[in-house]
């Protein structure tokens, strides 16, 4: 398992900010997020994974992520949606350079809640998975439909949510850099009484909730940003006691 970070622009030289994509998603997902990030002073670098051995699990794509960000330089943030939201956590658990700034986990049910889709869509028809899709939104229906890309999604989508099935995380302590947990306000996967149980393992974690579903980040990526930076620069300066 490897991961590669993809730069998909913003600000020359900017801070970093590091995304991971959704189930079933690609470093395709940021790339509306380049006007976003550049007018925030960010560049954004998204993860793209290639699973040499046609096997995975949430701990190895972070340990190679982990390994991936060693040498970034400082300063960087490190985002995840979703799926990628469990493996930032697990990566920023990880990282034995430079931390993380802040570390963003979008839309995800933090370890011991519910997974966030039914068990039956890990054995449903192309069809039912692709019914699930659409109810969670964010995908164009012409990806769905398309002859090539639309079962090239599906089956990734399979893969990754077994991962987030066979994910038996074992924190045995807080995560060390500051955490932001963002939700949508009409996520039904992860609906955003879940999201302070993210605190069990970082106490002082900030919860912002944007409106939106499961898919918030993306139809309102400016937004999103103004908040990150914002919680950024208030991590900063608590860090620096002022």
């Amino acid at each position: 398992m490897t991961a590669t970070l993809v730069t998909l622009g913003g600000s020359p030289a900017a801070r970093t900010l590091v995304c991971v994509p959704h189930a079933g998603g690609s470093v395709v997902a940021f790339r509306g997020w380049v006007r976003a990030t550049a007018a925030e002073g960010l560049a954004v670098r998204a993860v793209h994974w290639e699973d040499e051995a046609g096997r995975s699990s949430i701990e190895h794509r972070a340990d190679a992520l982990a390994a991936e960000v060693r040498d970034l330089p400082e300063p960087w943030m490190l985002l995840g949606h979703s799926l990628g939201a469990l493996i930032a956590a697990e990566t920023a658990r990880r990282i034995t350079g430079p931390a993380p700034e802040l570390v963003v986990l979008c839309a995800a049910a933090p370890p011991g809640y519910p997974r966030g889709f039914p068990p039956r869509v890990l054995t449903a028809s192309d069809a039912g998975m692709a019914e699930y899709v659409r109810r969670l939104g964010g995908t164009p229906e012409e990806i769905l439909t398309h002859p090539e890309f639309g079962p090239q999604l599906l089956a990734q989508l399979r893969i990754d949510l077994d991962l987030i099935e066979r994910y038996e995380p074992t924190y045995d302590r807080p995560l060390s850099s500051p955490v932001s947990v963002y939700g949508g306000a009409s996520d039904a996967s992860v609906p955003v009484e879940v999201l302070a149980g993210w605190r069990e393992f970082a106490p002082q974690a900030t919860m912002r909730v944007f409106a939106g579903n499961h898919f918030f980040l993306h139809d309102s990526p400016a937004e999103v940003c103004r908040e990150l930076v914002a919680d950024y620069a208030r991590t900063t300066a608590d860090r620096l006691g002022g």
